[in-house]
């Protein structure tokens, strides 16, 4: 009963929003002023969302990911794959429901994962993937709840060394990207090793990119454009390849061809990028500033570019000075 007598008055007992909802009590003096509480009472919770119990959100993490990719993952520059990784993940994980889903179901995820092969850069990259969706919509308005997987941490990662070429290999390479048939790849492989850029954004460069003595590059990883100088050697050879539109038609094959050739050995997965690590090896170790690098390579953050501080003259060269062994020589 809403309303009811006791001995201290007349006692109201409600729920408003119905089973599951708040509750409210207060005890009157008279009944009337009890049914006059209870009237203002449901009043406020049909006009007041502050006096309303929370609605259950049934969504799944599908149709979080869904809303994410239509207000904001769109726009990324690698959208299609980015979302076919989401929506993957919520069908390995069961599809649950979002308030449900947590850190420790993420982590269950993520260990069947390891334990099937994936490696952790991967895991590390699709954490990545998830915890930004439930960051998005909440700048969105979308998701109210705190982010689920902030508490989780991501994979330590053991840093690998990044291989570069010496200048004899690079002098090597050159032979065997001569003797291709590839009419583009010894062109294509001298821009990467001039301006440190990745292979597609060499190898997707138009004439209308070459201007006087620089190249600039707007195909970047990052979004933004970058300009490097080149040799006024190199330009002219640019310009005498092709007057216009696209100046090398595919040529990744016969670069990874040429390489094999010369049997210089390299780390897994640093094919692709093996020029732009060497640009980057040489510039330092040729004295040049860790931060033009940074711009030069288009690195968000300077600690990415820091990989190449090792290979600097001067590097940690106080250490041979500063050390106590050192000291206690000189004395």
């Amino acid at each position: 009963m809403a309303i009811k007598k006791t001995g201290g008055g007349w006692q109201v007992d409600i729920q408003p929003a119905g089973r599951g909802g708040k509750r409210f009590r207060k005890t009157v003096t008279t009944r009337r002023d009890a049914q006059q509480w209870e009237t203002w009472v449901k009043a406020q919770v049909q006009q007041a969302a502050d006096w309303q119990p929370d609605k259950k959100d049934a969504r799944r993490l599908r149709e979080l990911i869904d809303l994410w990719y239509r207000y904001h993952g769109i726009n990324l520059k690698s959208h299609k794959d980015t979302y076919s990784r989401l929506c993957a993940m919520a069908e390995a994980m069961g599809n649950p429901l979002a308030s449900t889903f947590g850190s420790q179901r993420f982590a269950e995820y993520r260990e069947r994962r390891l334990s099937g092969g994936v490696s952790a850069n991967t895991l590390n990259r699709e954490h990545s993937y998830l915890k930004a969706v439930f960051g998005e919509l909440k700048r969105l308005g979308y998701w109210k709840s705190d982010n689920p997987l902030t508490s989780i941490r991501r994979y330590r990662i053991q840093e690998k060394e990044l291989s570069y070429l010496t200048t004899p290999q690079i002098e090597h390479l050159f032979e065997e990207l001569q003797k291709s048939k590839n009419a583009d790849v010894l062109l294509a492989t001298k821009i990467a090793l001039a301006t440190g850029a990745r292979w597609s954004e060499a190898q997707f460069l138009r004439r209308e990119q070459l201007q006087g003595e620089a190249v600039t590059f707007t195909n970047t990883k990052a979004g933004k454009n970058r300009t490097v100088p080149i040799a006024s050697r190199l330009a002219e050879e640019l310009r005498a390849h092709k007057e216009s539109g696209r100046l090398f038609g595919p040529c990744y094959g016969a670069f990874r061809e040429a390489m094999q050739r010369t049997k210089i050995e390299l780390p897994e997965g640093q094919m692709a990028h093996v020029l732009r690590h060497t640009f980057a090896s040489h510039f330092i170790m040729n004295g040049g500033n860790i931060l033009t690098l940074q711009r030069i390579l288009g690195h968000y953050s300077i600690t990415v570019t820091m990989r190449y501080a090792h290979l600097a003259p001067d590097h940690l060269e106080e250490a041979k000075k500063m050390n106590p062994l050192a000291v206690l020589t000189l004395s």
